[in-house]
């Protein structure tokens, strides 16, 4: 039988690119981590990582295995907060998660009203957008998606649509553009920009659609870590940032926030919702409070 940890260890590695990575991210030392992956590719008697350049890269058996160990480890995941939640006593609970902005926005909410009704569930919350080698894992899960793109199907999971959600473009509020009462995305070409979601997720991927389908180029003079750095840059006057209207939901003195158009890029939001979860009466309450939260306002 494969050894779980090994797999984990395998799977950090072709999520993150390298064995330093894995190592940070799972606080082994490389030596430990290339350890488990020798000893994983002895057992399955697989060959799973080959040299590329200065580093590894995973082979196609190597990216099967990965691929196709996506439930087990899931499945282990659950298994571990209910092995934890009978230790401490607890037989209702539910582990929430999503992208930072419906985690601000919707998600106290949600909870205040689930709790009122069903005082002893013991609620988990957490971010998804941290982690990219994380499996799903979650009871349900909240997560964007390119409106252009085919929809996200997860084995195991029932797909709730909660919103089609505009994004707006965040100005200093002394800017000339912000004077208007909506931005042509193809004036944002001349003007300096602040990156708060460089990576490959749906939001980024929506933002470049759309400033290619305007025939402009971002030009970029700061990179924020999340929509809140890029706010308190635009603030300042530092330049511009394009984000979902959710997460422009509370902005400072400094910032205003307007529609963009020609194109107007949206996204499409999902709730998740493992299952098995659905047999609890709680689960099925947070998915109708999150269609009523979501709903526009």
């Amino acid at each position: 039988m494969v050894d779980v940890n090994r797999l984990r260890v395998f799977r950090a590695v072709v999520a993150s690119g390298s064995v330093n990575a894995a190592a940070q991210h799972l606080g082994y030392t490389p030596s430990a981590v290339s350890q488990h992956l020798a000893a994983l590719q002895r057992e399955t008697r697989l060959t799973l990582v080959e040299r590329s350049g200065r580093g590894i890269a995973p082979t196609p058996a190597g990216l099967e295995l990965a691929s196709r160990s996506d439930d087990l480890i899931g499945s282990l995941t659950r298994l571990d907060g209910v092995i934890d939640d009978l230790r401490q006593g607890r037989t209702d609970s539910l582990t929430v998660s999503s992208f930072a902005s419906a985690a601000e926005e919707w998600l106290p909410g949600v909870a205040a009203e689930v709790l009122r009704e069903f005082p002893h569930v013991q609620f988990t919350f957490r971010l998804n957008e941290v982690d990219a080698a994380e499996v799903v894992s979650a009871d349900i899960d909240i997560r964007s998606e390119v409106v252009h793109e085919p929809p996200t199907r997860l084995a195991g999971y029932e797909r709730h649509v909660l919103a089609t959600e505009p994004y707006v473009v965040v100005l200093p509020r002394d800017h000339a553009l912000a004077r208007q009462d909506q931005v042509r995305f193809s004036e944002l070409g001349d003007v300096p920009w602040i990156d708060n979601d460089p990576g490959d997720t749906a939001c980024g991927r929506t933002v470049r659609m759309a400033a290619s389908s305007s025939g402009i180029r971002p030009r970029y003079v700061a990179y924020a870590g999340d929509h809140h750095g890029a706010i308190a840059f635009a603030a300042a006057g530092i330049g511009v940032a394009v984000m979902s209207q959710l997460a422009a939901a509370r902005l400072p003195e400094g910032a205003v926030a307007r529609p963009l158009a020609d194109p107007s890029p949206e996204r499409r939001i999902v709730a998740f919702v493992h299952e098995p979860a659905l047999l609890q009466p709680v689960a099925r309450r947070v998915v109708d409070l999150l269609v009523a939260h979501s709903a526009p306002r």
